[in-house]
């Protein structure tokens, strides 16, 4: 597949490392910008068209965080970020409820890292289409109804994200990687189901503050049907959330 259309910014103060991701991308048709810190990289965004940025999350001059926030503000809609870290900088709710697509961490896998720029750069009508299920797993079930997404969005039991869920639970916690089958049903309003498949990325087990006790879903697949109407819902909440910590 080429993909001598779309860019891909990596921002790492490694040169070597750079050099390496450069590489692979540049293999695969990719058209390739780098850059040493955030403040190097948000002038290359604000100048040049970025499909995904793959960024360190510790750098001098400008750390991933920051780039994550002054890229949004730049352009809340678009590119899709990625972060590599090999210390515990931030946590993954806080992460993906910053914005973040996707977090590896060092030493990760080239393929896979490539696998998943690929897929986040998908068309939207493929976006989370059913592969077929995973019998090699065990799915944990989630079936759940709600007056309508408002109402249970504004009680904190349930939210939705770009990619993904935060599900309020007080029992029967899952494990990180998890995957979990999830049906839920509103009475009311202009979605009336979300049904599928996720894996769990993050799990709190005790409320935190103002944050309840749950986990946060990333999708892996939807039905058709849901599919179109999760769409439809991201747009209603008009959030840049990946998945929401609350």
């Amino acid at each position: 597949m080429v993909h001598e259309n779309r860019s891909i910014l990596i921002v790492d103060d490694e040169p070597d490392l750079r050099d390496i991701l450069s590489f692979s991308f540049e293999r695969k048709g990719y058209n390739i910008f780098s850059a040493c810190n955030a403040v190097e990289a948000l002038k290359i965004v604000k100048r040049c068209k970025i499909d995904v940025i793959i960024s360190d999350i510790r750098m001098p001059g400008g750390d991933g965080v920051q780039l994550l926030e002054e890229v949004k503000k730049h352009n809340p809609n678009i590119p899709m970020m990625l972060f590599i870290t090999g210390f515990a900088d931030i946590t993954m709710e806080e992460a993906y409820d910053k914005g973040v697509d996707a977090i590896f961490s060092k030493p990760f896998d080239t393929k896979v890292l490539l696998a998943a720029v690929e897929k986040m750069l998908e068309k939207n009508e493929d976006h989370w289409r059913r592969q077929g299920t995973h019998r090699d797993k065990t799915l944990l079930a989630v079936d759940l109804k709600f007056q309508d997404f408002k109402s249970a969005q504004q009680a904190h039991v349930l939210n939705v994200g770009r990619g993904g869920l935060f599900i309020r639970l007080t029992e029967n916690f899952p494990r990180v990687n998890d995957l979990l089958n999830f049906r839920i049903v509103f009475n009311e309003g202009p979605v009336t189901i979300i049904e599928g498949e996720g894996r769990v990325k993050w799990v709190r087990s005790q409320a935190v503050g103002d944050l309840p006790a749950g986990c946060g879903v990333e999708f892996v697949s939807l039905n058709d049907k849901s599919r179109g109407k999760i769409f439809e819902l991201i747009n209603f909440v008009k959030t840049q959330q990946y998945i929401p910590k609350t």
